[in-house]
């Protein structure tokens, strides 16, 4: 015990210590918080610019009142948002479209809309552009052509009624969204709130995992091919040496996430005593001092889930070529949750969320992802947490087994069934 605790203590002063990491404990926060804002002032950017729009219409009775409709969107300056003409249909709306595709080609047009002449067919309208990924403009040109087509279409049924009663008839209803908290009481959120509250705890607990664990399989290798690690094993045995640089690594690790976690508390009180209430209700609940307990739980458990396995991997390798064609699976257990966060903060209660968060590799990230995002039941956090508390240890053992023989072994890599073979000795 007092080898390990003498390697802890090397491995954390030798980090700590450096100004290296308190620049990056600063510095990292306040990168994501910046590529997070310059996400959203260039996505607002994108969309607040004037577009030119051309409709093609065989019928001549949808295009002017959709073209009316879009014009009455305006930017921060007051000048449409959207600047739409009806082209007459010459020969037929096919040829009218492909005589307009040089104007879009040169952006002169941000697109061309044709509508033939039967409305209520499923193939009648079409967008032709060459951004055809924006959501926003083409919700906003369906519902121009929605708000359109009804008029038609109670016009034809012989119902008199103006567009202005039309809009008032088909006003959509806002639908506010509050998520229940088993302790009683509801928070006010939405998709938007529930994503970027959680996406932010999960890329902070994705970069920490990933970095940790990539400085855990260098610091083994460049120990290895200098051959520090043999003089340090005249002192101590492989698996205190290993047990040390983990632990050392996750105190340091640890500490990190104590300045992280005691900087966001102190930013929810100070949302408690100056905007409490109103539409920060979902900050308050986001930054609750049980789901951050919870962050730093599973951040602690999947640390020492993955730092092992990392180190196995660096024990033995002899290259950085090597470790990195080794290191790649663990990548992908990394990413395969953090890639998919999208999906379930808006499915957290699925079938497939469920079963993948009680899966050890993936529950630090997933099963955070739903407490954050919404509620899980006691018996599946709790089953998770046994589960990735049962695979660490286990995965850590058979780590030692390996890193106490690839540690000492210089030359060709062994291959993956000896590997194994190693950690069922």
């Amino acid at each position: 015990m007092h080898n390990i605790l003498m390697i802890i203590r090397r491995e954390y002063r030798e980090r700590v210590t450096k100004k290296s990491f308190w620049i990056g404990t600063l510095v990292f926060p306040v990168l994501m918080l910046g590529l997070v804002g310059s996400s959203i002032y260039f996505m607002s950017m994108q969309m607040a610019k004037q577009r030119h729009l051309a409709f093609v219409d065989a019928t001549g009775l949808v295009a002017p009142p959709a073209a009316a409709k879009l014009s009455e969107g305006k930017l921060k300056d007051g000048s449409p948002m959207w600047v739409v003409e009806v082209v007459p249909v010459q020969g037929s709306v096919d040829e009218t479209r492909k005589a307009l595709a040089p104007r879009v080609l040169s952006k002169d047009l941000y697109g061309v809309v044709t509508i033939g002449p039967d409305v209520d067919s499923d193939e009648n309208f079409k967008f032709y552009g060459l951004n055809v990924s924006d959501i926003g403009a083409t919700m906003e040109i369906r519902g121009a052509l929605t708000d359109s087509v009804i008029a038609l279409r109670l016009q034809k049924s012989q119902l008199a009624i103006d567009q202005e009663a039309l809009e008032a008839l088909t006003k959509r209803v806002d639908l506010e969204t509050f998520q229940e908290s088993a302790a009683g009481g509801a928070t006010k959120k939405g998709f938007e709130q529930a994503f970027f509250a959680t996406f932010g705890f999960v890329i902070l607990m994705f970069m920490s995992l990933l970095l940790y664990g990539i400085a855990m399989l260098r610091g083994v290798l460049e120990e290895k091919t200098t051959r520090v690690m043999e003089v340090l094993l005249g002192s101590v045995s492989p698996n205190e040496l290993m047990s040390g640089k983990i632990l050392g690594i996750g105190l340091v690790g640890l500490t990190q996430m104590v300045i992280y976690m005691g900087t966001i508390g102190l930013l929810r009180m100070y949302i408690l005593a100056k905007v409490t209430g109103g539409g920060f209700g979902w900050v308050q609940d986001a930054l609750s001092p049980m789901k951050l307990i919870f962050f730093v739980v599973f951040f602690l458990l999947g640390f020492f889930f993955y730092t092992a396995l990392f180190a196995a991997v660096g024990a033995v390798c002899n290259s950085e070529q090597e470790a990195q064609n080794l290191q790649q699976p663990l990548t992908m257990m990394l990413m395969i949750p953090y890639i998919m966060t999208f999906f379930f903060v808006k499915n957290s209660d699925s079938t497939a969320a469920v079963i993948m968060s009680l899966i050890p590799p993936f529950t630090p990230m997933i099963m955070f992802t739903r407490l954050s995002a919404g509620t899980v039941p006691a018996w599946q956090l709790f089953l998770g947490i046994a589960l990735l508390i049962g695979s660490t240890i286990l995965v850590f053992r058979a780590s030692a087994k390996i890193f106490r023989i690839g540690v000492l072994m210089y030359g060709k890599r062994p291959t993956i069934p000896e590997i194994l073979r190693w950690a069922r000795s």
